[in-house]
């Protein structure tokens, strides 16, 4: 009924009905593609533009790495940035050829690619430097600064050695070390490894304790029982020091040195080892020689 009305009103209304017939739907045939055919396209057409933007950017990568590289060793290959100079501080006993030569190659190689810690450590391979640093000034100079061990004793081993104040051995005692005049320290022949070590810094500590008093030794002997006795210059008197602190003791000593020699004047050393008197041995009988007036000899 209602279709009838539609129908009425649309003609009374004068409009034209034309009646359209709709098509049967097709059947799909079996063995037809779905209709996903454009988004597989599309997904194609993207992979493909990611790959040219990826090959676009690896390449701009590459031009760019290689300009870096080109550059690199245009500044490598640069003669203004060879090392040519090679200023030198801090060096007293060795020569600025021997500092040169300590380097090895790094004189003419390219100030940039030199390794600094190596050449430390090159450096510190020779005995006579014991702290060493390295710096570039650009284009083409080394500065070097160095602390040289410095000489406290001659240490008598298999032959002569000049000894620091660590009793670290560092150079034969030859016609080139001459010029220094320093104690010797005997009982270190016939050890070896930790035992001279140990004998050797002993030594060396004393001596680095006495500083300038050092001037007043002629030789020091380390002996089985540790103490060490000393031979003084001139009169040559032997003088036993026991433990550390050395320096007061030998200098409260010193003071009293001329009144011990006249009291006591065939003592055959002086025993240092007592902390409230100096003992002088005459021969075979030890005599105690205390201290008189101002109290105090410091002995240990």
């Amino acid at each position: 009924m209602s279709e009838r009305r539609h129908l009425t009103d649309r003609r009374q209304r004068g409009l034209r009905i034309v009646p359209v017939e709709l098509p049967a739907p097709a059947e799909e045939a079996p063995f037809l593609r779905p209709n996903r055919r454009t988004r597989v396209r599309r997904a194609r057409r993207g992979w493909v533009g990611r790959a040219i933007v990826l090959l676009e950017v690896t390449g701009g990568m590459l031009v760019v790495l290689f300009a870096a590289w080109a550059s690199y060793s245009r500044v490598m290959a640069s003669e203004r940035l060879r090392v040519g100079r090679v200023e030198v501080r801090g060096s007293h006993f060795l020569s600025e050829g021997e500092v040169r030569e300590l380097l090895g190659p790094a004189v003419g190689e390219n100030i940039l690619g030199l390794d600094i810690e190596a050449l430390k450590a090159r450096l510190r391979a020779s005995p006579w430097v014991a702290e060493a640093s390295v710096s570039r000034t650009l284009p083409d100079t080394l500065r070097v600064e160095i602390r040289e061990r410095e000489p406290l004793a001659l240490a008598e081993v298999d032959r002569l050695y000049l000894m620091d104040g660590d009793g670290s051995l560092i150079d034969l005692y030859g016609p080139r070390t001459a010029g220094f005049d320093l104690p010797i320290v005997r009982g270190l022949a016939g050890r070896t490894g930790e035992a001279r070590r140990e004998r050797a810094g002993r030594a060396g500590a004393l001596l680095r304790d006495l500083g300038t008093l050092g001037g007043e030794v002629s030789e020091l002997e380390v002996e089985e029982s540790g103490d060490l006795r000393l031979v003084l210059r001139g009169a040559g008197e032997l003088v036993r020091m026991g433990a550390p602190p050395w320096r007061e003791t030998f200098l409260a000593f010193l003071a009293l040195r001329k009144e011990l020699l006249a009291r006591c004047p065939d003592a055959e050393y002086f025993d240092l080892r007592y902390r409230d008197r100096i003992v002088a041995k005459r021969c075979a009988e030890p005599a105690a020689a205390r201290t008189s007036g101002a109290g105090g000899t410091g002995g240990n």
